[in-house]
């Protein structure tokens, strides 16, 4: 991934799994990450030779051992025109990164997952398709590099997997923008949001339980909000286009967020039985973040595919967005972080209800995902949410390794019926962390942008310049409210 800039208000992209996860429901840990058929890992046996030298080949190389490695576990952002800075799919292509690649899978940085267990933190599940590697893979990569990246024998290659798929399995539809758009050069505004309505299609009431973000121009689109418009009344815009529509549905009343996208992100895919029900005349909003590039670029391509059933789901699927902009109340102010501050908090808190009412406890409401949003300057977000009998704390989730560039969804690794149950009135809380110093690279990086020297006082907005601090929290309602 490119580390470009994603979005201002997202960012909303539950359930979506990172550039490296492999897409299934197993992840490799400890020791038999290497260990129980997994072809990234060397082979035991007689030792091969290289070609027809006769002397053995050294291991790790990049034919047996990394190449498998890289396209099952990177091959979903680091492709030729994809979104990540190099390809990963050739010898040549990948040996000049080989100590990056080290030192960034020794840390962490690589494959992106920020969900990290803490001391002060430790979350109700497991979430689903953690992408992060085995201590046996990076010692793996680690060795490989410190070697000098040896390229091992082309005969002697290792299968190569397949790279996760981004398509949507069984989609019923396919619809795109009515019109083309053009997103200005990057000047003094760099980030641009419009809403674009895209008819479903649907002759009738269906459930969706799947969706694909369709990215026409992979250079400038930078994150996705999807909300329900089920009076149809964004199909009213001139040519299916709102321009400078703001962070939300385009004025829209009613509309309900429903999901969300940022490259690299698999189709958003809800836990089973959950669904969105779409009636006959309903329109999707895509709220657009639009990030300019150094020369004018137009888009006409951008849609979603998207996948439905025509029987209810027991549950009902929606998004909160818990913070600023959002509900609660903020403990601090309005938010504001000052220059050359190294920890500075913001705090919010949310006493649990829906369309401002409280609902009985027979109703049965569980979350099924999380995802942090701050801007640059952050550097930690942790959410938890407090039992409003007992006051019990549970952490439902926490970045401690901020990075702006790389956002996700974490989807806990559960069945919707034995997911985190909430009740009316119990808290949510929900605190970030921010770095307004030269220290932090975000806010290098910041000022770089915008050819700045000193940090500056930073304040809310939806500007990739500004700062947030927001959940988003997937939820489902057992038949709805």
């Amino acid at each position: 991934m490119t580390r470009a800039h994603l979005c201002p208000l997202l960012c909303l992209a539950l359930l979506l799994p990172a550039c490296g996860d492999d897409g299934s429901d197993e992840t490799l840990t400890g020791s038999t990450a290497a260990t129980e058929g997994n072809s990234s890992s060397p082979t035991s046996g007689p030792t091969p030779t290289s070609g027809d030298t006769g002397e053995p080949a050294s291991r790790p190389n990049w034919h047996e051992d990394i190449a498998p490695l890289v396209a099952e576990h990177c091959g979903s952002c680091h492709y030729d025109g994809g979104i990540a800075p190099f390809s990963m799919a050739s010898y040549e292509g990948v040996k000049p990164w080989a100590p990056a690649m080290a030192a960034d899978v020794e840390m962490g940085i690589m494959p992106p997952w920020h969900a990290l267990e803490t001391d002060e933190c430790t979350p109700p599940f497991a979430f689903k398709h953690d992408a992060r590697l085995s201590d046996d893979l990076k010692a793996l990569i680690s060795e490989w590099s410190a070697n000098g990246a040896p390229e091992g024998d082309p005969k002697l290659a290792a299968p190569i997997p397949d790279a996760p798929s981004l398509d949507l399995v069984g989609a019923n539809k396919t619809a795109l923008m009515q019109s083309e758009l053009t997103v200005p050069a990057a000047g003094q505004v760099r980030d641009y949001f419009n809403c674009l309505s895209i008819d479903p299609g649907n002759a009738g009431t269906v459930y969706l339980d799947g969706i694909q973000v369709i990215a026409g121009n992979r250079s400038i689109v930078h994150h996705v909000l999807i909300y329900v418009d089920t009076k149809g009344d964004s199909a009213k815009w001139p040519g299916g286009v709102k321009m400078d529509c703001g962070g939300g549905p385009g004025g829209v009343a009613g509309a309900q967020l429903v999901a969300g996208w940022v490259p690299g992100g698999m189709p958003i895919e809800p836990p089973a039985d959950v669904g969105t029900e779409l009636p006959p005349g309903t329109r999707l909003i895509m709220n657009v973040h639009y990030h300019a590039a150094a020369a004018a670029q137009k888009d006409s391509k951008t849609g979603l595919a998207l996948r439905w059933k025509d029987t209810a789901p027991a549950w009902s699927s929606l998004f909160v967005l818990v913070g600023d902009p959002g509900v609660g109340t903020s403990l601090d102010g309005p938010l504001m972080i000052p220059a050359g501050e190294k920890d500075h908090v913001e705090e919010y808190s949310w006493k649990v209800s829906f369309n401002g009412k409280d609902f009985p406890d027979l109703v049965d409401v569980r979350l099924w995902a999380a995802l942090n949003h701050m801007h640059k300057v952050g550097v930690d977000l942790k959410v938890w949410i407090e039992d409003r009998d007992t006051g019990d704390a549970t952490c439902l989730l926490q970045t401690p390794k901020w990075d702006f560039n790389w956002q996700r969804s974490y989807a806990y690794d559960t069945p919707i019926e034995s997911g985190f149950r909430v009740r009316s009135g119990d808290t949510v809380r929900v605190r970030c962390t921010y770095d307004n110093t030269l220290d932090n690279p975000g806010v290098q990086e910041m000022l770089a942008e915008v050819g700045g020297k000193e940090p500056v006082d930073v304040v809310l907005g939806e500007g990739t310049l500004n700062e947030m601090c927001i959940t988003g929290l997937g939820v489902a309602i057992k038949g709805g409210l």
